[in-house]
């Protein structure tokens, strides 16, 4: 559903009161398991040897203790488009500001303010990187790596606070690496690892361990270099949860965003707000459905329908949903 005039934002709430659920709860991400922490790079073996001529030093830091934390800055959020059967258009493989980016990633980038010359690392096999550049998967045949490295040449202190904020704030983990800090030995810059696509179990490792404060390191320990806003480490987690719940890697159905202007929608067992409840999914949340049937009329954010949408575990209102279509976008539910 789509480009219908809001209005009726406030059912959600009422669905969930009928049914007494609760809210949902914050999610808290566990401790790193053993063999999560032995997957995490070694900081004494990875010191990216091979991008130590690419990674030129820039001017010493200010010491600037505050940086600007951007509560201004609202990345809009790049419509999804899984991983595909149809081949991209020149146009959208030149709009990759780096050959070997997720496309989402690389639209990430260029939302925070990346230029392409500070790309120095996508996919790469070089001993030094322990496989963590290697390929994740592929986009339309588009091979693509979650982990990117970016030069912090000519950067202040403060301006590289400001991008670790913007990065994360548009999904990816980020750590400054400076040499001698917090477990880096090797060339400075900035790692990053893109939280809404498909990745090697390592660098899930090294999302988790940014989520929990940590460097992403086998070391594990405290981060201190940069201290991430609550906003930011929660867009991060969104986009982790979008990634581990499969609805941004590919596969059958049509991807679409949850739009209730704050409230969680209800999933329901069937196409009728009297149904029970199975579940709710938050409000901007990507969900992907596998079919549509008709069901009770419901308005809400984009006017008024009898589509329900079937997004896995149960039935959503389409009413509520962003399909990019007022009709039928999936088939018909048996």
């Amino acid at each position: 559903m789509h480009m219908r005039n809001p209005f009726g934002a406030i059912l959600p709430i009422l669905f969930a009161a009928c049914v007494g659920e609760p809210p949902d709860e914050p999610f808290y991400e566990p401790p790193l398991t053993d063999e999560e922490l032995a997957q995490l790079p070694d900081d004494s073996l990875l010191d990216h040897e091979h991008t130590d001529l690419v990674l030129v030093p820039g001017p010493a830091e200010d010491d600037a203790a505050i940086f600007d934390d951007d509560e201004a800055f609202a990345p809009y959020d790049i419509a999804v488009v899984d991983d595909g059967e149809q081949p991209m258009t020149s146009e959208q493989l030149h709009a990759l500001l780096r050959w070997g980016l997720h496309p989402r990633a690389s639209d990430g980038l260029r939302a925070a303010g990346v230029a392409s010359w500070r790309i120095t690392q996508t996919i790469g096999n070089a001993p030094a990187s322990a496989g963590y550049h290697a390929q994740d998967g592929s986009v339309n045949g588009q091979p693509y790596t979650a982990a990117t490295d970016l030069s912090t040449s000519g950067m202040t202190g403060t301006q590289i606070h400001n991008l670790l904020e913007r990065l994360a704030k548009v999904g990816f983990a980020a750590w400054y690496r400076k040499n001698g800090v917090d477990g880096w030995s090797g060339a400075n810059h900035i790692h990053v690892v893109y939280a809404n696509c498909k990745m090697k179990s390592q660098l899930r490792a090294q999302v988790r361990s940014f989520l929990v404060g940590r460097n992403g390191l086998v070391s594990n320990r405290v981060y201190t270099w940069h201290a991430f806003t609550a906003a930011a480490k929660a867009a991060v987690q969104r986009k982790f949860n979008q990634s581990q719940q499969g609805t941004t890697n590919g596969g059958a159905g049509v991807s679409a965003r949850i739009n209730t202007s704050g409230a969680p929608l209800t999933v329901r067992a069937n196409a009728s707000t009297t149904s029970a409840a199975v579940g709710s999914r938050a409000d901007g949340a990507y969900v992907t459905i596998t079919c549509q049937k008709r069901g009770q009329s419901v308005t809400g954010t984009y006017g008024t329908s009898t589509l329900w949408d079937y997004i896995g575990t149960g039935y959503v209102a389409d009413a509520y949903v962003a399909t990019g279509s007022d009709g039928q976008v999936a088939p018909t539910c048996q």
